[in-house]
């Protein structure tokens, strides 16, 4: 059996070279969502609204001189060369035609080659709309925004961001900044990984110093130790050979498979260390008998508790429930079938703790003191999931000082916005969006977005239409608006030669059936721009003539938003049905409704006073924290369903005695598997990345707060319960 251990872990233990790491924001998408379904058809008009790139190239001598202009077009130049960019906006490169008397004109918007105009240009630029929504207000930045294809594969993408930066390096700027899906993506991925591993070797090492220091002994440690780490070896290698990668939900993997493995062998050990046998192999044996039933139980409950996140319609969360269950079943087959040879028959036997006996008949002996405080604990979390909100920032996650997060403020800051922003438009009778009526429609919901949001860099069919007539009257600032209607049809036809020659973003079908309007917005918070849209929203219903004009909001910005607020409600809906189903099983179990209900209240506190903390410290309801309330009620249930199970086989009739029994024998082991995880999640509250750091606090607060009622609320229902059958 040896052999076959050491085989069998050395094989997985390989695997683990390539396990990735993985982190994509569409991923997390619901698939059956009717507004994730309209997305994928907009997506047939139209590219995806976060395939850009933003460059920020910086002078701090100012935008219009000489030298920086040439390298910043040389630099255009060579980006639009580059495998995988589709096109290179550059107001520095930028020709803008005018009608003039020999016809159309392109004229530069910067005379790069006359320098005694700059200060014409600069003039002109600075007044328009458009063009000065890419320069920076203080005059020593510019915006080039790289339109660049999807890329499904992470390698790839990672390969074009490094080449990227290659170049963009090669050439001399006071300073450069790239933002972007892909920057930050990239940025996650970076911290993920790192956390990851960082993090997991703390928890090993901390674990097995506490195990040391808890049993004062290395024989008996080593026992445990060496069960989680098999077991969390056998989980990642399969992930790897699967060709599962670790998402940012995937890193509540490792540190539940050590806690779940390390207190399966804990039980072990205490209950072999419990028994008076002599005879080794009986020992064992009656060991494995009387720990083998509960253990097997909280190992189901504790699956169910991640399986129930099936129910949620996203992949990572899937996989997440999948191999957080295939991990749990892993760690009881490998601790049943080894931990059983570890054991040495040198072992000691543990005598009763005089502490934990005094700590219950105290608690038996202040009943209403105990149950006073948790009443008063439960209604301060009561108020504080009255306060609790969903709102996501994205960049949060990353530390104060990260360049990425300063490079994607700079851009808020200075530019209007960097978070793509998108809303579908088509005309409600006529078969076209360039008709008259449908333009001046659309005008007030533009109006609206650039001047409530606000949104500088926004376009629309307006914005062409603007554009054109302007271009139509000599280029003159005056013009730039929309014409009367007897000049409206020659201006249309006008945005669509522009077009045709590449010269005008594509913001409509070729029919002109089916359009968008698209810009930037800073990263208000999804709470914020959940508002912000639903004011438009009403604005649209209250002034825009439905009749003649149809408008839906879309973007990956729009889902995003939507489906962390829609997630986080479904993953609390998964965590009712895993409660409902786990409530089921222990009353079959233990064969009694008021068990049921016994069983479940001291573990339903725990996760009302993580909501309620959230709710007081102003920490937002997410995917990445709302997840963590399944994964605490499916490791916290576990101590409950040890304590019901000792108390139930001790036959003594006194309840007194029997929990002051239950303390003594199942309490130390309870209390124990309860320090080392929390140890380990602990740890992790030292990470500067917002998702790790609110994993390690919030599980160590559950937990925590777990095991004080598993071991006040839960034996004062026992006593009750036992008092009212007599």
């Amino acid at each position: 059996m040896i052999i076959t251990w050491l085989l069998i872990t050395g094989f997985f233990g390989i695997q683990l070279t390539t396990l990735k790491v993985d982190f994509e924001f569409e991923k997390f998408f619901p698939t059956d969502d009717p507004d994730i379904q309209f997305y994928q058809t907009h997506l047939d008009h139209f590219a995806y609204d976060n395939d850009y790139i933003i460059l920020i190239l910086t002078n701090e001598s100012g935008i219009f001189q000489q030298e920086f202009l040439k390298t910043a077009q040389k630099l255009s130049d060579s980006l639009s060369r580059i495998d995988g960019i589709l096109n290179v906006f550059s107001p520095i490169t930028l020709q803008q035609p005018v009608r003039g008397p020999m016809g159309i004109t392109p004229i530069p918007l910067i005379h790069t080659d006359n320098p005694e105009r700059y200060h014409e240009d600069s003039t002109k630029i600075y007044q328009h709309p458009i063009y000065r929504t890419f320069f920076s207000s203080d005059g020593h930045s510019v915006l080039l925004q790289l339109n660049h294809e999807h890329f499904k594969d992470p390698k790839h993408s990672k390969e074009f961001s490094e080449l990227l930066t290659r170049v963009i390096s090669s050439y001399s700027f006071d300073d450069s900044r790239l933002v972007g899906k892909l920057i930050a993506q990239d940025a996650f991925v970076s911290y993920i990984q790192n956390d990851f591993v960082l993090f997991l070797v703390a928890a090993l090492i901390l674990s097995f110093i506490l195990l040391v220091l808890i049993f004062r002994s290395l024989k008996i440690a080593l026992l445990p130790y060496l069960i989680s780490v098999t077991s969390l070896i056998w989980l990642l290698g399969l992930m790897a050979w699967l060709n599962y990668p670790i998402t940012i939900l995937g890193t509540l993997i490792p540190p539940v498979i050590l806690f779940v493995a390390t207190s399966d062998a804990i039980h072990l050990i205490n209950a072999f260390r419990n028994l008076s046998e002599k005879e080794f192999i009986k020992r064992i044996q009656l060991s494995v008998n009387k720990v083998f039933i509960p253990t097997m139980l909280t190992s189901v409950t504790t699956a169910i508790g991640f399986l129930s996140l099936m129910t949620i319609d996203t992949v990572p969360i899937q996989h997440l429930g999948i191999f957080a269950a295939l991990g749990i079943i892993i760690a009881i087959v490998v601790t049943f079938t080894f931990a059983p040879l570890l054991i040495n028959r040198e072992f000691p036997e543990r005598k009763p703790s005089r502490k934990l006996k005094r700590a219950a008949i105290w608690i038996l002996r202040n009943q209403k003191v105990v149950l006073s405080s948790w009443i008063v604990i439960t209604a301060l979390s009561v108020l504080g999931i009255s306060q609790l909100k969903t709102d996501v920032y994205l960049l949060k996650d990353l530390p104060e000082n990260s360049q990425v997060r300063k490079d994607f403020s700079l851009v808020d800051n200075q530019f209007g916005g960097s978070k793509p922003w998108e809303m579908a438009i088509w005309a409600a009778q006529s078969k076209s969006v360039w008709s008259y009526q449908v333009i001046l429609e659309l005008d007030k919901v533009h109006a609206h977005i650039a001047n409530h949001y606000p949104m500088e860099r926004l376009l629309s069919p307006v914005t062409l239409i603007k554009y054109a007539n302007q271009m139509l009257n000599g280029g003159l600032i005056d013009a730039y608006e929309i014409p009367e209607e007897k000049d409206f049809k020659q201006t249309v036809e006008q945005v669509k030669r522009l077009q045709k020659r590449g010269l005008l973003p594509e913001l409509t079908t070729q029919s002109g059936e089916y359009g968008r309007l698209a810009g930037f917005i800073p990263e208000y918070g999804s709470y914020e721009t959940t508002l912000r849209n639903k004011e438009l929203e009403a604005f649209i219903r209250s002034e825009v003539d439905s009749t003649v004009l149809m408008t839906k909001l879309t973007g990956t910005t729009y889902l995003i938003d939507k489906s962390h607020e829609m997630l986080s409600m479904n993953l609390i809906k998964g965590l009712l049905i895993g409660i409902g189903i786990i409530s089921l099983l222990l009353g079959l179990y233990f064969r009694s409704f008021k068990v049921l209900l016994i069983s479940i209240i001291p573990n339903i506190i725990p996760l009302l006073a993580v909501a309620g903390y959230m709710g007081l410290t102003d920490a937002p309801l997410k995917l990445t924290t709302s997840v963590i309330f399944a994964v605490a009620f499916g490791i916290a249930v576990d101590d409950t369903i040890h304590f019901l199970a000792v108390y139930q086989r001790c036959k003594n009739k006194s309840s007194v005695w029997k929990i002051v029994h239950t303390f003594t024998s199942a309490g130390k082991a309870i209390i124990l598997t309860t320090v080392i995880i929390v140890g380990g999640f602990f740890l992790f509250t030292l990470s500067s990345f917002g998702a790790t750091y609110y994993l390690g606090l919030f599980m160590t607060i559950s937990l925590l707060i777990a095991l004080l009622t598993d071991l006040t609320i839960l034996p004062l229902q026992l006593h009750l319960f036992q008092k009212t059958r007599k």
